[in-house]
């Protein structure tokens, strides 16, 4: 047992005070000052719905009651002869809220009783006990047995400064408190009436007993008769036995020494078990918590600020719990300010200021006012101090800004934290380290992935299944983690859901993910959620851009606030943001889909346009035609004014599955950006539609033989694909297109000419008319400065070489029936890629070829009549592959060594060729030999060392 420290208490002793044998009932303790006097009692009767608007213009305490259902009564006539009798229902308001409202309509700190729904009736010691649950440090004593105040309330600041939550416990109940650390004052006259039960419950309970003896030694309380009860024989010696007990455990006795001493010995005992407590709550995180403390280097004299950075339930706040539990004791003053971004909703910026000043210069919170302090005075009285301060949730600078500039005013050694999952914050905070917290690994997802009892009955291979796919679920996030393991829907139910990307509610990540998001990142972020997950995000934001939203400075905002990841130039959000996303949607209007903003869901949007329920409020649409199979009438968007967003698709193509329009289509919104139609059953358009708004059409293997009649208005559109449109005879003037970037017209083979206005599109990057094999000519595209793609492939009717946009960089022209390529070609300077695989008449490659500087990538294979290799005349420094195969080349000339970034060349099925130039062994490239006359090509096999590598066949 610890050596316990004396002090000797001056003063006057306590008068002796005998224990009745009712001194166990609930009694109403003198008030430290006089109550305020009413003349007559006061009842203040009011409705539900006004009860919020009264306490506030009564306190001053805004935002401090939520939904009460009762009156309030103020008077001496009240109940039980209290000042105030606050009447409400458990849960609506805090302990904190509850009290400030109470003291500052009786300006008296001890009159207040915590009633549940009825105002003659005390809540049961077991209510009392669940209110006592959020302290850590409970104070049990009696008034009046304590001689010297002031040891209370210096025992009081000092926890305070520690940032302890902790309750003065005066009244005598049955109950043992709920707390980690029980402390009692033990007099010549007090011992608390339910001792035997707080010395029964430690076995049981993790609690720590701390017993100060008060003016007398603990043998001395073994015999002072003063608390001789009316027991039976059993229970006297159970008694004896108590006091017994708690003479031995580690406690204090005071003796003539300084009460500071004893004061932070209590204190940082106290620590201590707090901090065991909380490390054992804390799993997978001890390495991450070890790479902070190490940012914190709290032996350096020097102020620091360190952010904790990450997802929302990634356990920010855990971790910033447990490094404030564990070097606190270190600190003179500490504060942890938790959830600060919600109390700053609640109560304002300025309550939260002087709630923060409060702590730090050890005052009531009624004695700081913003306005009458001034920061000379603050400055002082912070460089004195060693202060670790922790704000927790801090979703906005703004949150911050007013106490912000305080923050550099501590003393040495002092520390601040900031949690949040806006990296933003930290900027603007002038942090010194910002950390990134890390998902759980894999092992530690496991371990906290309970089955729990719903999950019973499932067979070892099954759950091994479900708990890996719910662990990819959650990546590694403590909050879904627990969320999964509580949940008390089966996992095979869960898991079905996961897999469609469906809604689901996670408690605690849906109410935080938009916390704080503008209503510009707010849609994008939903936008993203419901359709775009895992797509290129330059067209995202093509798209986003196009609705009104700023979609690179959403982009850039969210990725900040760990809502989204941007990779390899794709958007993506981690899987159960998505769903909670949904769920966000899914809450705007839970029984009726076509009320909701966004529909991706096939049965509700199928049961939208069979019902022609839809309304304004859609925004934008994705449908999942694969399983689906119905016809819809041709007014089925006409309630849906506000569309933006349009998809029709197929994740899986089936045969007479998807939306047919049997009588036609009538309408489509005019606010449309994106219209996107697989396999669009009619053959146009509806006439009367406006496509003004357009940034993307997409028909691709559509019924469409003519878009629409006549000019309209397409100043917005970016991308227009028309592919295998089979029975597409025309397309429109595009002359209003100055901002098309790509044309796709791939497969559609009844098309037999192209409008000249395709001349016209000067922002158009990429044109594709692969396979339009009815295709007998092309437009010049000569002063299309941007275009970088021009795709011929498989023309099979194009005899001549068009004229090409020197500015173009790859060119297909594999299966027309080119017969030359012309020495104008050396005019594409910036070509890098030549494609002419199968052009089976082609005969004659231009000397001038060698001038196309930037040309890595040359494929003539299938040009079966193609005898010869162009005899180079200058190196080709960004040659690397060429692939001759299946050509009528019999060799190549000695300007073969000219390609010296050569890296492959291919001569598969070239059998005519029978020679290679000596020098071309001077070249380290990699060569691929397949069905060719090994007879006459024998004299090359003892030279094939010198090559990177050889595949014959």
């Amino acid at each position: 047992m610890r050596q316990r420290r004396q002090l000797q208490i001056r003063g006057d002793r306590p008068s002796p005070l005998s224990v009745h044998k009712d001194s166990h009932k609930i009694k109403k303790p003198p008030p430290h000052r006089e109550p305020v006097v009413v003349s007559s009692p006061k009842v203040i009767h009011t409705p539900l719905k006004d009860f919020r608007s009264v306490v506030p213009r009564l306190t001053g305490v805004d935002n401090s009651v939520l939904e009460l259902e009762f009156i309030s009564a103020f008077g001496p006539s009240a109940s039980r002869g209290y000042q105030v009798v606050t009447i409400y229902r458990r849960g609506d308001i805090s302990n904190d809220d509850f009290n400030k409202v109470v003291r500052r309509l009786t300006r008296n700190l001890n009159s207040v009783s915590d009633l549940s729904n009825s105002a003659s009736e005390f809540s049961t010691p077991a209510a009392a006990s669940s209110a006592l649950k959020e302290y850590d440090v409970v104070l049990r004593y009696r008034r009046g047995c304590i001689s010297n105040d002031n040891f209370i309330t210096h025992l009081h600041a000092a926890f305070y400064r520690r940032g302890v939550s902790l309750r003065e416990d005066i009244d005598e109940v049955d109950a043992v408190p709920e707390c980690r650390v029980l402390i009692i004052f033990l007099t010549s006259t007090y011992v608390p009436s339910n001792l035997l039960n707080i010395v029964e419950q430690q076995s049981k309970n993790p609690r720590v007993v701390y017993p100060i003896f008060y003016g007398i030694s603990p043998s001395d309380l073994i015999s002072n008769s003063n608390y001789v009860r009316p027991f039976h024989q059993d229970e006297a010696k159970r008694w004896q036995a108590a006091l017994e007990e708690i003479t031995q455990m580690h406690g204090y006795i005071l003796t003539d020494k300084s009460e500071s001493d004893f004061i932070d010995e209590i204190v940082n005992d106290a620590l201590e078990v707090l901090r065991s407590n909380y490390k054992k709550n804390i799993i997978g995180m001890d390495m991450q918590i070890k790479e902070i403390l190490s940012l914190l280097c709290t032996e350096s004299q020097d102020v620091r600020r360190i952010g904790i950075w990450g997802a929302v339930g990634i356990g920010k706040t855990a971790i910033a719990e447990e490094i404030f539990h564990r070097i606190s004791v270190q600190y003179e003053t500490c504060v942890f300010l938790k959830d600060l971004h919600k109390e700053v909703e609640l109560k304002g910026y300025d309550a939260v200021r002087e709630e923060l000043l409060s702590k730090l210069l050890e005052v009531e919170p009624d004695v700081i006012r913003t306005s009458n302090i001034k920061m000379s005075f603050l400055r002082s009285r912070l460089q004195r101090k060693s202060a670790l301060v922790v704000l927790d949730d801090v979703n906005d600078f703004r949150d911050v800004e007013t106490f912000a500039e305080m923050l550099s005013y501590f003393g040495p050694r002092s520390r601040v934290i900031i949690t949040s999952r806006n990296r933003h914050v930290f900027i603007l905070s002038k942090t010194d380290h910002v950390y990134d917290v890390k998902p759980l690994e894999f092992p530690n997802s496991l371990h906290l992935l309970n089955p729990g009892i719903f999950q019973s009955g499932l067979s070892p291979e099954l759950y091994k299944t479900l708990s890996l796919e719910l662990v990819k679920f959650s990546n590694g996030n403590p909050q879904v983690l627990q969320f999964l393991s509580r949940s008390s829907r089966e996992w095979k139910s869960l898991s079905k859901e996961i897999q469609k990307s469906s809604a689901i509610y996670i408690p605690g990540i849906f109410e935080r993910s938009c916390c704080g998001l503008d209503e510009n990142e707010k849609s994008i972020f939903l936008d993203i959620a419901c359709f775009f997950r895992k797509m290129d995000k330059d067209d995202v934001a093509m798209l986003l851009d196009g609705c009104g939203f700023s979609a690179h400075i959403g982009f850039k905002n969210l990725v900040d606030k760990s809502l989204l990841t941007i990779s390899h130039n794709t958007v993506d959000m981690l899987w159960f943001l998505q769903a909670t996303g949904r769920e966000i949607v899914r809450q705007e209007s839970i029984d009726r889909p076509g009320h909701r903003s966004r529909l991706w869901n096939a049965e509700d949007i199928r049961d939208v346009f069979l019902d022609n329920t839809g309304t304004s409020a859609i925004e934008g649409l994705f449908l999942d035609m694969s399983q689906l199979k119905f016809d819809a009438s041709p007014n089925v968007f006409d309630k849906m004014c506000n569309l933006r967003l349009l998809k029709f698709y197929f994740s899986e193509l089936i045969e007479n599955h998807g939306v047919s329009l049997p009588q036609g289509l009538e309408y489509l919104p005019t606010k449309l950006r994106l219209l996107h139609w697989e396999h669009y059953p009619i053959s146009s358009l509806p006439q009367f539609f406006d496509p003004k708004n357009l940034i993307e059409l997409n028909m691709p293997s559509s019924c469409v033989k003519k878009l629409w009649k006549g000019k309209k208005s397409l100043e917005n559109l970016k991308k227009m694909r028309l592919s295998y449109s089979c029975q597409l005879t025309k397309l429109p003037r595009l002359t209003s297109a100055q901002n098309l970037e790509l044309l796709d017209l791939e497969g559609c083979k009844s098309l037999v000419s192209i409008s000249h206005s395709i001349c016209y599109l000067k922002k158009l990057v990429s044109l594709n008319l692969k396979d339009c094999s009815n295709l007998e000519s092309v437009p010049s595209t000569s002063d299309l400065e941007f275009l970088e793609v021009l795709n011929l492939s498989g023309c099979s009717k194009l005899e001549n070489f068009p004229e090409i946009s020197p500015n173009v960089k790859e060119l297909y022209l594999g299966g027309t029936v080119i017969q030359e390529i012309p020495s104008a070609i050396k005019n594409l300077v910036l070509l890098e890629k030549l494609d002419l695989e199968n052009s089976r008449r082609l005969v004659i490659l231009p000397t001038s070829m060698c001038k196309l500087k930037h040309l890595e990538t040359l494929n003539l294979s299938g040009c079966s009549s193609l005898e010869h290799f162009p005899d180079l005349s200058r190196k080709m420094k960004c040659l690397k592959s060429l692939d001759l195969c299946r050509t009528a080349i019999k060799e190549l000339p000695s300007s073969i060594s000219y390609l010296t970034a050569l890296e492959e060349v291919r001569f598969v099925g070239c059998k005519s060729l029978v020679r290679l130039p000596d020098n071309a062994w001077s070249l380290r490239f990699k060569v691929e030999f397949r069905q060719i006359d090994t007879e006459k090509f024998s004299k090359l096999w003892n030279r094939l060392g010198w090559l990177k590598k050889v595949h014959i066949s």
